[in-house]
């Protein structure tokens, strides 16, 4: 492991951490870059500091060109928990799909290419959103315009929804766009392990919970690099099979595996239904789910708990002392989330005149329990913090 980069540059990758516009980030890095040492023990985290750049420059330029254009967005604005991209060919049911999923006003035809523009909308569940978006169809035969923009929305995603006409070799065209995605650097091959870092002023220190296999090193390895990159306090969560590589791309938030939800459209024009859980058996361990329409659309709930908890992430509900009953919106935190930091996101008073939380969850001998910051968090807890 290489000398310890000096605490300037420790700070300044603080403050790139922190940094919530490309522009700032892009600022931070520079000058964290230009503090770090230049030898061979640095030669990976040039790299990945000059890759993490030049992506930054160029998101700022689609954001620049996307203002002053008139013609097509290049990005949609997250909201909500998470993003869904619908991708798929013309007329593969995109429009369905997001018709079935929200309350957006969706055009759909059975003319060719009729979608040319984002459309959006949200993905009620209980005490959480998540927003599904139509990208245009893509066309392998010209990968500008239209195909291009969806590749733009593919990447920016936390979640895709690849949509297949049942009807139409659907198995072909998945292998097709399977294909195609990973040219253009977005994966939809689960790794066979992944890496989560949780920075978080209230992890004592690093705390690695490892949960499969470090091929390459051990737990001590793990909070060496992160202490290299002048990381102090993060719960690092190893899940499969990952290397020190993983872990370090993990702290750069590089992000090339998508995972995905498969969408059979038009099933009804099918008469012989074995081929559906044909189609299931072959892709059934690559997705997240896999829907037919119509008549198959699993409840939202189901839909939207499968997606926070692929992304690591949980709903909390809070309740004041005031209240008989919790806030109907849930807020949305990081797995392994503690009750410090849900005081944190609230408003920084709670944190700073935090006593102790009173916690509703089934998983607790009695409720509600009385706890310290400390705390983990789980999906559905109920919290209400006491303060001085």
């Amino acid at each position: 492991m290489p000398t310890n980069i000096p605490p300037e540059a420790q700070a300044k990758w603080e403050e790139y951490s922190k940094a919530r516009t490309p522009e700032e980030k892009l600022q931070k890095l520079k000058e964290f870059y230009a503090l770090i040492p230049k030898h061979k023990g640095t030669e990976k985290m040039e790299k990945f500091i000059k890759r993490r750049m030049s992506e930054l420059k160029e998101e700022i330029e689609k954001r620049r060109l996307s203002k002053k254009s008139k013609g097509l967005s290049l990005l949609v604005e997250k909201r909500g928990a998470a993003q869904l991209v619908l991708l798929g060919y013309t007329n593969s049911g995109r429009s369905t799909v997001l018709s079935a999923l929200t309350n957006a006003r969706v055009d759909i035809s059975p003319n060719p290419f009729s979608t040319l523009r984002p459309v959006e909308g949200m993905m009620e569940f209980k005490g959480a959103q998540i927003q599904v978006v139509e990208a245009p169809p893509i066309i392998l035969e010209a990968q500008g315009g239209p195909t291009k923009l969806s590749v733009t929305l593919a990447g920016n995603a936390d979640v895709l929804g690849i949509v297949l006409d049942s009807s139409d070799e659907p198995l072909v065209h998945f292998e097709e766009l399977v294909k195609f995605l990973e040219s253009k650097g977005i994966l939809l091959e689960r790794p066979r392990g992944r890496v989560r870092i949780k920075r978080s002023k209230a992890a004592p220190t690093i705390i690695v919970i490892n949960k499969g296999k470090i091929a390459d090193g051990n737990e001590k390895d793990v909070r060496d690099l992160l202490h290299f990159y002048g990381i102090e306090r993060a719960w690092v969560e190893i899940e499969g099979y990952v290397t020190l590589e993983d872990v370090e791309e993990a702290i750069f938030g590089e992000k090339k595996y998508k995972p995905f939800i498969i969408f059979l459209t038009k099933v009804d024009l099918l008469n012989d239904r074995a081929s559906i859980e044909h189609l299931k058996s072959k892709l059934s361990d690559k997705a997240l789910a896999i829907v037919t329409y119509p008549g198959g659309i699993p409840s939202k709930d189901e839909l939207g708990v499968r997606i926070l908890k692929e992304l690591g992430l949980i709903r909390v509900f809070t309740k004041s002392k005031s209240e008989k009953y919790p806030s109907e919106r849930a807020v949305i935190l990081s797995r392994g989330s503690t009750v410090i930091d849900l005081a944190r996101v609230i408003h920084k008073s709670f944190s700073e005149r935090f006593r102790y939380a009173k916690v509703w969850a089934e998983r607790l001998p009695y409720s509600p329990m009385k706890v310290g910051p400390d705390f983990i968090l789980e999906d559905m807890d109920t919290v209400e913090i006491v303060t001085r």
